[in-house]
């Protein structure tokens, strides 16, 4: 079943309009596998502080009912032959609706880990989201925090995934960080989730990158950012996912960016005299006619260096290798001071 490709992305994608999607289908087959035999067998060791299996199936779930929205998504895609496929603002609230229920659980289990810069140290650490949120801070960041970063992470991987290798390359350094991370706090169960996603996403990254055989499509890119999300909440790492998480970010952004310029510099004049800001506000909240200026050549942004690159005669890869290298100093700097604040 071919990728259909959106018509406002670059006009090179266009020859990738019959490259099989829904490849994610198999690298999720091939994480929840290698997950079931130490799950089933109780984990690597009996202490059930560090081996608790319920946590590490609730992320495995949240994470497969993500990649259950991606495939309806992408089945949309394809039956409908163009590339809408089921509601964006659907899709929102599911993804925040998954996030909130993985909480719930955590948090009804007693599985909710301190939010600390490193270790698992004791229930101190929840006293400190408290003491920045006021006396409901915990329910704050179980409620309304994680359900967000659910949705952020799992849109921030869709919105990523546009050139070949590049989600599937930057996701798979991402996951061996938050492995060591995960089995240096203790949480051998989902360090070994986190393994065997590097494991299936390196075996993917043979047909995903350029000339990419294969897509995953947002089935492959909305499971990954529901495990990423799942894997440093149930282990206590959310503070330091928002350094390993760096380009997602940039990428969001920079299609934020581009949206909300697009509709300021449109030329409106207005029937009754306003106000600067006023101006502004109407014309970002009201689809005016027009056409309005670029802060980018075209967004996320990696389709912006893109567009750099092919005019200087470079290819499609080199500019995705140049993302995996920025991700994988990223990953080193991050966890070099993971892993001095845990020795400390």
């Amino acid at each position: 079943m071919g990728q259909f490709i959106r018509e406002e992305g670059p006009a090179s994608h266009a020859k990738k309009a019959k490259t099989p999607t829904m490849g994610g289908l198999l690298f999720i087959a091939g994480i929840i596998f290698s997950s079931l035999l130490p799950l089933y067998q109780g984990g690597f060791l009996p202490d059930e502080k560090f081996n608790n299996q319920a946590g590490a199936l609730l992320v495995l779930a949240a994470a497969t009912l993500c990649g259950l929205l991606g495939f309806a998504d992408d089945f949309g895609k394809i039956t409908s032959r163009s590339n809408t496929g089921i509601s964006g603002k659907f899709r929102l609230l599911c993804e925040f609706a998954l996030g909130l229920v993985l909480s719930l659980a955590l948090y009804f289990l007693n599985l909710v880990p301190p939010v600390s810069l490193g270790i698992n140290v004791g229930s101190e650490e929840l006293s400190t989201i408290s003491f920045l949120l006021g006396g409901f801070g915990q329910y704050i960041y179980l409620f309304a925090f994680v359900p967000f970063l659910m949705a952020a992470s799992t849109n921030a991987l869709n919105l990523h995934d546009g050139m070949d290798g590049l989600a599937a390359g930057t996701s798979l350094i991402v996951m061996l960080d938050l492995a060591f991370m995960l089995v240096v706090s203790g949480y051998y169960l989902l360090g070994w989730i986190a393994a065997a996603a590097l494991g299936a996403l390196l075996a993917f990254l043979v047909y995903n990158r350029y000339p990419a055989k294969i897509f995953m499509g947002d089935t492959g890119s909305l499971f990954l950012g529901a495990l990423m999300a799942g894997l440093v909440v149930a282990g206590g790492l959310v503070l330091w996912f928002i350094p390993l998480s760096l380009i997602y970010v940039v990428e969001t952004v920079s299609v934020i960016l581009q949206v909300l310029y697009f509709k300021a510099s449109k030329a409106y004049v207005p029937e009754r005299s306003m106000s600067r800001l006023s101006l502004l506000l109407y014309k970002l909240t009201h689809k005016l006619p027009g056409e309005g200026k670029r802060l980018f050549r075209m967004s996320p942004i990696h389709h912006h260096f893109e567009a750099i690159a092919q005019e200087k005669g470079k290819k499609e890869w080199e500019v995705v290798l140049s993302f995996w290298v920025i991700q994988l100093l990223i990953s080193a700097v991050t966890l070099f001071f993971f892993l001095h604040h845990t020795a400390s």
